[in-house]
């Protein structure tokens, strides 16, 4: 029995993973001080609107990312340390999400949350990066592309607003929840 309860412990531990604090902290940087693989990327896709680079620094992971506007939309192309590709953020409205998704997630959260209210909806791109350049070309979503949607919100928990991200498939299924804390610390609280 004793050899159980560890085992259970780490079950549990793996299992609630589901669920993190998210911290970014970020800031803008030249182009040439990114990874080369994201420099060459970008250029491959010969943008016609102003490129900003940022260097996105988290509890335990450094990415890059280049903000642009495509008629009139927000993008975020998102890469990791080494440059690799990772997704593509279109900031949309929450009405933008088909109907059947958009009732999935919304009881998800009311099932989660007496009360909130959305900040902030993306529709989040990712796959074969081929794929990816045609998207931001044409704008046409392709078979083949992994299509999630990235929602923030924000809630009252005993007296306390907080910020959640999750981060739901494209039928709207869950997939996982971020707690946003706005600065990090290492330091107690009080």
């Amino acid at each position: 029995m004793n050899r159980l309860i560890p085992i259970l412990c780490l079950i549990f531990l793996s299992t609630s993973g589901y669920s993190q604090i998210k911290f970014e902290k970020e800031e803008r940087i030249k182009k040439n001080e990114a990874p080369t693989n994201a420099i060459l990327f970008v250029d491959s896709m010969k943008l016609q609107s102003r490129i900003k680079w940022f260097k996105e620094i988290g509890y335990n992971k450094i990415s890059f990312e280049v903000k642009t506007k495509i008629n009139g939309k927000k993008y975020s192309i998102e890469f990791s340390e080494d440059g690799t590709f990772e997704d593509v953020e279109v900031e949309i409205r929450k009405e933008d999400i088909p109907q059947v998704a958009f009732n999935k997630i919304t009881d998800y959260l009311l099932k989660t949350h007496t009360k909130y209210d959305i900040d902030k909806v993306q529709i989040q791109y990712s796959g074969d990066t081929s794929l990816i350049s045609d998207f931001i070309a044409t704008e046409v979503d392709k078979n083949g592309l992994i299509i999630n949607y990235e929602i923030v919100i924000i809630t009252k928990v005993d007296g306390t607003f907080y910020s959640y991200e999750y981060l739901f498939d494209k039928n709207g299924e869950f997939i996982r929840k971020s707690k946003i804390q706005l600065r990090m610390t290492n330091n107690i609280e009080f």
